[in-house]
């Protein structure tokens, strides 16, 4: 049996450890929202500063001349074309991971996980089964093709996380929005006060506005701004929004009733999405209950008539 000076002194270092990780989640919290705010200024000294021919790329950075025969041997192993660099980019860019660099990062991260993964099926192939040689060297392939793919899936299940926050936080910034447009703000006011509001909120959706605002008040080119925002979202429901957005902006429309029109599209689309799971709650529920509760259910009801029936058997 504990003592009751162990339970105090268990309770106490409860409290303890759920304190010292509180603070350092608060200064991690704190460190990304400085880093992004530092990299939400850099990109702006890079509109002002910077003129390019081509079309301005979104979380510009500085070359690195860090590590290049790594750079360069990376990109030879990889062969992959200017296309398929551009689609590795937007996926960083869509995960939240601002890095010119992405092509590298993503190269030397597959190459990683490929040799680490092959290596530690070499080693168990090879010291703990008694296989032939040609299942080792399937194992081999199968565990370095598992640490070469297992970076894709990983990086799209950063995107996806990443879109669902900022798609269940988006319905609080629309309605903002709505205020603020209603009350006779322009758009990129807006935008940049509705990205103040959101910053403790919800911190990706935030910092997507906010690069909106700068660019919707830097670039020549509003249009380009708001579909630089749908790209990085790519969202179909986004899309939508941004494009009748440019509408407004294009025909002269005010851009508070726009804003009213898509809130209440929004509202009415949750209220179908709402409507469309609680009709599969039927169908998801069935198994649980056949494998919980009707056993449960049988077990009480026919349960005192199995033990009446032994008791006059057993007699």
């Amino acid at each position: 049996m504990l003592s009751t000076i162990d339970l105090l002194t268990f309770l106490l270092a409860f409290i303890a450890v759920t304190f010292i990780f509180s603070i350092l989640i608060k200064l991690r919290e704190g460190n990304i929202f400085k880093r992004r705010l530092k990299e939400l200024i850099n990109y702006k000294e890079t509109l002002l500063h910077e003129e390019e021919s081509d079309v301005k790329k979104i979380y510009k950075g500085f070359q690195k001349s860090r590590f290049q025969f790594l750079r360069n041997f990376i990109y030879k192993i990889q062969s992959s074309g200017k296309n398929e660099q551009n689609s590795i980019r937007k996926q960083f860019l869509k995960a939240g991971f601002s890095k010119e660099n992405a092509v590298f990062i993503y190269g030397i991260s597959k190459l990683g996980l490929t040799l680490i993964l092959g290596g530690g099926a070499t080693f168990i192939v090879f010291t703990y089964t008694q296989w032939n040689l040609l299942y080792k060297i399937i194992s081999i392939l199968g565990g370095a093709l598992m640490g070469s793919y297992l970076i894709d899936f990983i990086l799209q299940k950063l995107v996806e996380q990443r879109q669902a926050r900022i798609s269940r936080a988006f319905p609080d910034a629309l309605d903002l929005m709505v205020l603020c447009t209603e009350s006779g703000l322009s758009l990129p006011v807006t935008v940049q006060r509705v990205a103040q509001e959101l910053a403790q909120i919800s911190p990706d959706l935030a910092y997507e506005l906010a690069l909106l605002s700068i660019e919707l008040n830097m670039l020549s080119d509003r249009q380009k701004a708001l579909q630089n925002f749908s790209d990085r979202l790519d969202s179909p429901y986004f899309k939508s929004i941004i494009s009748n957005i440019q509408q407004s902006e294009q025909y002269g429309t005010p851009i508070a009733q726009t804003m009213r029109a898509l809130s209440e599209q929004f509202r009415e689309d949750r209220l179908v999405m709402a409507e469309e799971r609680a009709a599969k709650l039927p169908v998801l529920l069935t198994l649980p209950m056949m494998i919980f509760i009707f056993p449960c259910i049988y077990i009480f009801i026919l349960g005192p008539a199995i033990i009446h029936i032994i008791g006059v058997v057993g007699h």
